[in-house]
């Protein structure tokens, strides 16, 4: 199996493994709820795009490639991807709060010990990878991967252009994933 296990789990789905596929659900439910909810507001919705996006990710699980991504990644995409469709769908935007790190305590109704552990090393990795970055990578980098805002709307947002907009989230991103290791 690989280095990291869930990319094993989801190669082996891909294959057909359904029981791969449910240690791969168990593993990753809670965050990738947790991404849904975040978008959503909505925990009936919230559930329906991850049951939405658990299909999408077992009949397109040949396409997943470590090489670009580790598994939960990819996986988190496409629930976000969909989460984003249903926002867009319904016509409505979260209401936007201040661009700081809020605690993600929607992942779970009862979150053991050692899950909030885990989320509470790499909430505090990622605010401190967030806090390294120029303070336009950052805003920008937050209104569309938090609130789903598009380049487009980034740019009349932000009164910058498309292509700055473009390049500031690609390097935000670089230096996020180096940060993070």
């Amino acid at each position: 199996m690989d280095s990291n296990p869930l990319d094993g789990l989801l190669q082996r789905a891909a294959g057909g493994d359904q029981a791969a596929f449910e240690q791969l659900y168990a593993a990753s439910c809670r965050k990738l709820y947790a991404t849904a909810y975040y978008i959503l507001k909505d925990e009936a919705l919230a559930e329906e795009v991850l049951q939405e996006a658990c299909i999408k990710i077992w009949n397109n699980a040949a396409r997943f490639d470590a090489r670009k991504a580790s598994a939960l990644t990819w996986m988190n995409r496409v629930v976000r991807n969909r989460a984003l469709d249903v926002l867009r769908s319904q016509k409505a935007r979260p209401v936007e709060v201040a661009a700081e790190w809020e605690g993600a305590e929607h992942a779970s109704d009862n979150p053991g010990p050692l899950d909030m552990a885990d989320l509470a090393v790499s909430s505090e990795a990622l605010a401190r990878c967030l806090d390294g970055l120029k303070a336009r990578q950052r805003e920008v980098i937050l209104l569309a991967y938090l609130y789903g805002h598009t380049h487009d709307e980034l740019s009349r947002i932000t009164g910058s252009p498309l292509g700055t907009i473009k390049a500031w989230i690609r390097r935000g991103l670089e230096s996020l994933r180096q940060c993070l290791g």
